[in-house]
């Protein structure tokens, strides 16, 4: 979907390596993806010409909650120009909200809802087409629609990674991710992950679990995208820190495999990062410069509130490691907690500017479908937007405290975001800002648009146009 966080626009654009995995698992079709992030402009004139040119018999969406909205507008407009198009919807929102999208108003716009993983469900789902048998009753995680009813089979089993072929990225229509100025693309090592996260919707796609591709696997795909000019690799592992042996593992294969040259970015954890002193140094070693690291707030109270135990004692040691061997810090942090104060939204902002990572990312608590947090929000009368979703990009405030209303959480945001974000200090040490000059305009832009988005109520809300 085109739906994006308008703030990561001129930093990244990530292209979407589930729909590529999940093409590179169908067989006997001529399969086309087509990233709507790379082309959020006259979105309706591009899908009108796919659509008369490619003429696809089944049209697959993958959508995030916040994305649903656009979902159900594609699926509109691809429908007018083919109306025998098979439409089947998966993605996070599919696979938490099936019941509650085939019980909707918009339950029409889809035949079909794949839950959880894609890369067996979908093509199991298209072998039953192509064979005319339409046995869809026997696949499981398929939702399918009959004579105006959805019918919904039994949940499908972990896929066993193993089993997968390599992602199909020669499909995309479009390819033209970056990351920093640099040609970007993305590889996933594992899958799942164990931590207790109350606010997080992972543990409802795949439990409690992690499932790791060989690493042979991985250093195949990193050599492959080396000779296709691409200078760097976000790897998108739910918690790739989970298991920091086999982290380690695969930097030195990168060091040995000569595929340092690329420049590599994780989201990593508080505690992955903190538990080994040399983890650090060998990620700087293999070429990593970029984490993204979860540290959510500098509130004890708040932090268990999460589920994040035992995070806050070891922040500053993962941050100054990772700095100190030339690593650029992305700092998470999460506001508007149930009790949360004035001064708590203040005391976040300092902390982050305390910490001294490259650059601190603000994010309001999201009630997303499903979630724990979700729950205990509703529970205690605080969530001010229940269902529209296009709203719930992680940085727009759709609740409120007990302390604050949502004007006030916003208003608080504004202060603390004035404060940190125009920092000189900041600025001056951030070695984010140091490291593109070329970007600063953007950035700029971008701090600017924090502010009134937050005046608004409406912060980074995506730009694109229909």
């Amino acid at each position: 979907m085109p739906d994006t966080v308008s703030a990561l626009d001129p930093v990244m654009r990530v292209p979407n390596l589930g729909l590529c995995s999940i093409a590179g698992n169908i067989e006997g079709c001529d399969v086309k993806v087509i990233d709507l992030v790379f082309h959020n402009r006259h979105i309706t004139k591009l899908l009108q010409q796919l659509m008369s040119e490619f003429k696809p018999e089944v049209l697959g969406l993958s959508a995030m909650s916040f994305q649903y909205a656009s979902a159900c507008r594609v699926a509109r407009i691809c429908r007018d120009v083919k109306t025998d198009v098979k439409v089947g919807l998966g993605g996070y929102h599919a696979s938490l909200m099936y019941k509650e999208i085939s019980a909707g108003a918009e339950a029409g716009l889809f035949d079909f809802l794949v839950r959880g993983e894609g890369e067996a469900t979908f093509p199991a789902l298209v072998r039953e087409l192509m064979s005319g048998r339409m046995g869809l009753d026997s696949i499981p995680g398929l939702s399918f629609r009959r004579d105006g009813v959805f019918y919904h089979n039994s949940p499908a089993s972990l896929v066993n990674l193993d089993m997968l072929k390599l992602p199909n990225r020669d499909c995309r229509i479009l390819d033209c991710a970056h990351f920093l100025g640099h040609r970007f693309d993305c590889v996933e090592t594992s899958r799942g992950c164990t931590m207790r996260c109350r606010f997080c919707s992972i543990t409802r796609m795949y439990g409690r679990s992690v499932r790791k591709f060989a690493l042979k696997r991985v250093i195949t795909e990193l050599h492959q995208l080396k000779k296709k000019g691409v200078e760097g690799v976000f790897f998108v592992d739910d918690n790739i820190t989970l298991d920091v042996p086999r982290l380690k593992r695969l930097c030195n294969l990168i060091i040995d495999e000569k595929l340092d040259t690329m420049s590599y970015a994780i989201q990593a954890s508080v505690l992955g990062i903190a538990s080994d002193p040399e983890l650090a140094e060998l990620l700087s070693k293999a070429g990593f410069r970029w984490v993204f690291l979860g540290i959510e707030s500098g509130i004890s109270r708040n932090l268990e509130s999460m589920g994040k135990v035992g995070v806050l004692k070891n922040t500053k040691r993962a941050v100054s490691l990772l700095q100190e061997s030339g690593i650029c810090v992305f700092g998470g942090f999460i506001l508007g907690h149930p009790d949360d104060t004035r001064q708590d939204i203040h005391s976040t902002f300092q902390f982050a500017l305390e910490l001294g990572v490259d650059h601190p990312i603000m994010q309001c608590l999201t009630p997303y479908p499903k979630t724990e947090t979700r729950e205990d929000l509703l529970k205690r009368g605080l969530v001010t937007n229940l269902d529209d979703f296009s709203r719930y990009n992680g940085f727009i405030c759709n609740l409120r405290t007990a302390h604050l209303t949502t004007q006030e959480l916003n208003r608080g945001i504004f202060w603390g975001g004035m404060n940190l974000y125009f920092n000189s200090g900041y600025l001056r040490r951030s070695r984010f800002w140091r490291y593109k000059p070329s970007l600063w305009p953007s950035l700029i832009a971008n701090n600017i648009r924090y502010q009134i988005g937050a005046l608004k109520g409406d912060i980074f809300a995506s730009r694109h146009k229909w």
